[in-house]
């Protein structure tokens, strides 16, 4: 049998072991506030050049005064808190070199004195060498070396003034010389900018033929650094070894009320759509009074195209709830846009557009799959009568196989009809009331609840009722605002006599529930029950309150 005893390393042993270890090693003794060295490993040596000739030193003996308070701060700390403490890597030590990840564990002896500090450093240079590398290559363009779109949006905060530019007819030098030579052209423009603006101003590709040049601090003129801008392209660009005249195009935003990145990039993108319609190779700077309603719908209805593939259209609800019950019996689902380009874009900016551009067939559809799908959740928090409530437009309600295409989502996703509600404004049915009339029958035959929304607000919304078959009533937010008992009264009375349930929309106060539910009105809807919110954030119960 091996004797215990034998297995206990001597001093010389544990030292070698020590010295060959790749991580640096220093242990100080303490005695009270005095903290020398004690050993140092060779692998600490060649960090810091420190030996074994300073056992017996502080920090003051060996050390420049910067360094040795710089030393001495750290493991003051672990004799005056008497506990492990953990220093983060990458600093700058004052010697200039860059300090490992350190680990400083205080030894106590069976007194409960502390006796020594035990250090272990691992040189993080190659890692922070990867680092760095990592780094630039998620916040650089790898064709022009210029920041990229990344950088733009998560590290340059409060510009001055940004300038948006795009190379005009760009796409020709591609299509006819070939992208070999269109990059070059590329890094061409971008050495002009380096070159030119490259000290003072933050330069970005963000991709294809558009560049932004950053003015931050105190920019001057807007028109002369847009004319700078135009004059690197009056020396013409190689093609194919022959010289070639290029313009560029130049939105201009300036920072008014320290506007976000995105919302100047907004801005730049509208102004730079601006000066494209005036004829090209020239600037335009962005003025919030002036009108750019054709310009943003052209933006927008880029975007849009592609914004369910780009996953930027999500789906806010917001409640219904019943007060003669307590309970929530439904909610409304409504389209949010959160483009990565614009940011949070209004439903009033982009819905006429879809609507206009016909957009809203293939967006109405991803909506009421999306619904669908949220249905099953909704159903599973609030009970197995809970009804998912969908807008529905007149282009869409017009659309040959509304129907049928409704019916295969539905089925698709295992969604009853009788658990949708499609809700439809009065503007959705003056245009063609016959096929409506006929399109409405169909669905509600099928199991679909159809309510008209915003009663109230058009000039025929009483004959409305008997014309169009339908379920429920939305009463516009208007009247619930005015607080006009008697006018809710004789519309739920007359919704009441045409076997009509009610919402009311715009519940904002205790006041406006407690006249309604003293109404018996079916359902109401608004900020007070809950503000539109994703699934994951709605309330899992409403409680009511003053």
């Amino acid at each position: 049998m091996i004797n215990p005893a034998n297995r206990l390393l001597d001093v010389k042993t544990l030292l070698s072991m020590m010295d060959n270890m790749e991580d640096s090693i220093y242990i100080m003794s303490v005695d009270g506030s005095d903290i020398k060295y004690y050993y140092v490993n060779h692998a600490a040596t060649k960090f810091s050049g420190i030996t074994m000739d300073a056992v017996g030193l502080t920090f003051f003996d060996i050390n420049t005064s910067q360094m040795a308070n710089y030393l001495h701060k750290k493991y003051t700390r672990v004799v005056n808190e008497r506990r492990t403490i953990k220093y983060e890597d990458g600093v700058i030590l004052p010697n200039g070199m860059l300090s490992g990840e350190s680990i400083l564990t205080p030894i106590f002896n069976e007194s409960g004195d502390m006796e020594f500090i035990v250090t272990v450093t691992r040189d993080i240079t190659e890692r922070k060498k990867q680092e760095n590398l990592l780094y630039h290559y998620a916040y650089h363009d790898d064709l022009s070396k210029l920041y990229n779109r990344r950088f733009l949006l998560e590290h340059v905060h409060n510009p001055a003034n940004i300038y948006l530019l795009d190379l005009d007819y760009f796409k020709n030098i591609n299509d006819i010389f070939g992208h070999d030579v269109g990059d070059t052209v590329l890094v061409e423009v971008a050495n002009r900018l380096v070159e030119k603006f490259g000290k003072d101003y933050i330069l970005v590709r963000l991709g294809g033929d558009e560049f932004v040049v950053v003015a931050m601090g105190q920019p001057g003129s807007a028109e002369e650094t847009a004319d700078q801008i135009n004059q690197l392209f009056v020396a013409p660009f190689t093609v194919n070894d022959h010289p070639m005249k290029l313009s560029v195009s130049i939105g201009v935003a300036q920072s008014v009320n320290s506007e976000t990145i995105q919302t100047l990039l907004k801005q730049a993108d509208i102004a730079l759509y601006k000066a494209k319609g005036a004829g090209r190779k020239r600037f335009h700077i962005f003025e919030a009074s002036s009108k750019y309603d054709h310009v943003e719908n052209f933006i927008h209805e880029l975007a849009l195209s592609v914004a369910v593939e780009k996953e930027e259209l999500h789906l806010h609800y917001q409640l219904i709830y019943n007060p003669v019950r307590e309970e929530v019996i439904g909610a409304e689902a409504l389209l949010r846009w959160n483009s990565a380009n614009m940011g949070m874009i209004q439903p009033s900016d982009f819905i006429p557009v879809a609507e206009e551009t016909g957009l809203i067939i293939p967006i109405g559809y991803w909506v009421i799959r999306q619904a669908c799908k949220d249905w099953h959740l909704l159903k599973a928090e609030y009970g197995p009568q809970f009804k998912i409530s969908v807008n529905i437009s007149r282009i869409q309600l017009n659309e040959h196989l509304f129907v049928d295409q409704m019916l295969q989502i539905l089925k698709d996703e295992h969604v009853d009809p009788r658990v949708v509600e499609l809700e439809i404004t009065e503007s959705t049915t003056i245009h063609s009331m016959e096929d409506v009339q006929q399109t409405l029958r169909r669905l509600r035959a099928e199991g679909f609840t159809i309510a008209l929304d915003d009663f109230g607000t058009g000039y025929s919304s009483l004959s409305m009722l008997t014309l169009l078959p339908i379920d429920k009533l939305k009463i516009d937010r208007s009247f619930i605002w005015e607080m006009n008992v008697s006018l809710i009264s004789a519309i739920l009375a007359m919704a009441h006599a045409l076997n009509l349930q009610v919402i009311a929309e715009g519940i904002e106060t205790y006041e406006q529930y407690r006249m309604l539910k003293e109404m018996n009105c079916w359902g109401v809807q608004g900020y007070y029950i809950n503000k539109p919110a994703q699934f994951a954030s709605l309330p899992k119960q409403v409680v009511v309150s003053k």
